[in-house]
C-alpha cells in the first residue's frame, strides 16, 4: 500500500510539468498533491524531518532579510494584501523545495524515481507542443503563413526549452539530442523570443567562466566589474524614454533603435523606472504594479497602440523588483541567490558548474523580458529545478567524499 501511495507521489512530481501544459493550476494541484503525501510518508519510513533554514549561516542570513524587507515593503505596499500573500508563496516555495532537496540527498528510491519521471515527462511534454504547433501553424495542410504566431504553449516552452538542455545534465545520452530537434522548430511556430535570450544569456555567463578560470579573479577584480555593470545599467537606462505626459510621448526620439528593443518595452521599462525614483528603497510593494499610478494609462504613441504603461507588470524582473520591493529588497534578494547557488557551485565538478550557470543565465536572462517575477509556476519552477540540479551535485560531491576516504 505505502509503496503505490510512494509511487503515485513520484509521478505527480515528475510529471507536474506534463500538467503545467494543461494549465497552472493543474500544475500546483500536481506538486501539492505529490509533495505534502511523499514528505508524511518518508517522515515516518526514513525519520524525515521537515527544515526551515540551509546548513549555511550567510544564506540563512539573507534569506531572513530578503523576507524582513519583502514583509515591510507588504506593509507599506498599494496592495498590501496582494503583496502579503505572494512573499508567503514565494516563502513557502523556497522552503518545500529546500527539504525536497534534503530528502533527495538522503533518499535513493525518492531521487531516482522523481528523476525518471522528470526526464520522460519532459520528452512527451516537448512531443506534444511540436506536433500541436505543427498542426496548427498549417504546415500540414499548405496554409502555412510565415510570422503566425501559435500561443497555445508560448508561455510554457520558456520551461520546457531549459528542462531539454538539463536532460543532458541528468543523465548523459545521446539521445537526448531528439527532443532539441523538437523544441527548435517549435520555438519559432510560437515566436518565443524570451527562451533564446536565455540561451544566450546563458552561452554567455559560460564563456566568461571558462576564461575566468584561465586568470587570477580576485575581489579587487569583482568590485570592477560590479563597477563596470553598474554604470553600464545606469547608462542603459537613461537610454530609455524619461518624460511620459502625451506631448513627449509623441516627439519621443528613440535613443535605443526599436528594431532591437520594442517601443512599448521602452516606455515599460522608462516609466517603471520613474516610478521606482519616488520609492527607491521599499518600492510600492510586492505584486503591485498593475495598480501603480498612471500604470494603467494608454500611452498614446504611434507605435504601441492602445497598449499601457504597465501592462499588468515590467515585463523585466529586475525592474519589477525594483519598482515594487525597492533597493534594499531587491538587492537582499539577489545576495541571497548567489550565495544560494555559490553553496552549490563549491561542490560540483567542472562540468556540472557549467550546467549551474547556464541554468542560472537561461532563467534570469529570459526572465528580463517575459513573466511577472511573482507567477507562482515561473517563480516556483526555479526553486524546483535548482533543488533537482543540487540534489545531483551533493549526491556526487557526497559519494566521491566516501570513496577518498
Amino acid at each position: 500500500m505505502m509503496k503505490r501511495a510512494l509511487s503515485i507521489t513520484y509521478f505527480l512530481i515528475g510529471f507536474s510539468y506534463t500538467f503545467l501544459l494543461y494549465n497552472k493550476i493543474a500544475f500546483g494541484f500536481a506538486l501539492l498533491l505529490g509533495l505534502v503525501p511523499l514528505f508524511l510518508l518518508k517522515k515516518k519510513n526514513l525519520n524525515f524531518k521537515f527544515k526551515f533554514k540551509f546548513e549555511n549561516k550567510n544564506v540563512d542570513l539573507f534569506f531572513f532579510i530578503t523576507i524582513i524587507f519583502f514583509l515591510i515593503s507588504s506593509y507599506f505596499s498599494i496592495k498590501p494584501e496582494r503583496s502579503i500573500l505572494v512573499v508567503l508563496y514565494f516563502i513557502v516555495f523556497i522552503i518545500i523545495s529546500l527539504n525536497l532537496f534534503f530528502l533527495l540527498i538522503k533518499d535513493d528510491e525518492s531521487y531516482k524515481k522523481i528523476l525518471n519521471c522528470f526526464i520522460i515527462s519532459t520528452l512527451i511534454n516537448i512531443v506534444i507542443i511540436f506536433f500541436y504547433d505543427v498542426y496548427q501553424s498549417g504546415i500540414l495542410t499548405g496554409d502555412f503563413h510565415q510570422g503566425a504566431e501559435i500561443r497555445r504553449y508560448k508561455g510554457v516552452l520558456n520551461i520546457i526549452s531549459i528542462l531539454i538542455i538539463l536532460l543532458f545534465f541528468f543523465k548523459k545520452s545521446k539521445f537526448f539530442f531528439i527532443p532539441v530537434l523538437f523544441l527548435l522548430p517549435s520555438l519559432y511556430l510560437s515566436n518565443s523570443n524570451a527562451p533564446i535570450l536565455g540561451f544566450l544569456v546563458g552561452i554567455l555567463l559560460i564563456i566568461i567562466f571558462r576564461i575566468s578560470q584561465k586568470f587570477y579573479v580576485n575581489k579587487a577584480k569583482i568590485l570592477g566589474i560590479t563597477i563596470f555593470l553598474s554604470i553600464f545599467a545606469v547608462f542603459f537606462a537613461k537610454q530609455l524614454p524619461q518624460e511620459f505626459d502625451i506631448n513627449s510621448v509623441k516627439k519621443q526620439n528613440f535613443t535605443i533603435p526599436i528594431s532591437i528593443l520594442d517601443a512599448h518595452r521602452q516606455f515599460i521599462w522608462g516609466f517603471s523606472l520613474s516610478k521606482f525614483i519616488q520609492k527607491p528603497f521599499l518600492g510600492y510593494g510586492p505584486d503591485t504594479s498593475n495598480f501603480i499610478e498612471d500604470g494603467q494609462k494608454v500611452i498614446g504613441s504611434e507605435h504601441t497602440g492602445t497598449m499601457k504603461f504597465i501592462p499588468s507588470h515590467p515585463h523585466n524582473f529586475f525592474i519589477e523588483l525594483l519598482l515594487e520591493t525597492g533597493l534594499l529588497g531587491t538587492f537582499s534578494f539577489i545576495i541571497f541567490i548567489i550565495l544560494l547557488n555559490y553553496r552549490i557551485f563549491i561542490k560540483a565538478n567542472y562540468l556540472d558548474k557549467n550546467f549551474l550557470i547556464f541554468f542560472n543565465g537561461y532563467y534570469w536572462g529570459a526572465s528580463l523580458v517575459n513573466f511577472s517575477y511573482w507567477q507562482a509556476w515561473w517563480q516556483g519552477s526555479y526553486f524546483l529545478i535548482l533543488c533537482l540540479i543540487a540534489s545531483k551535485i551533493i549526491r556526487i560531491s557526497e559519494s566521491n567524499s566516501k570513496v577518498n576516504s
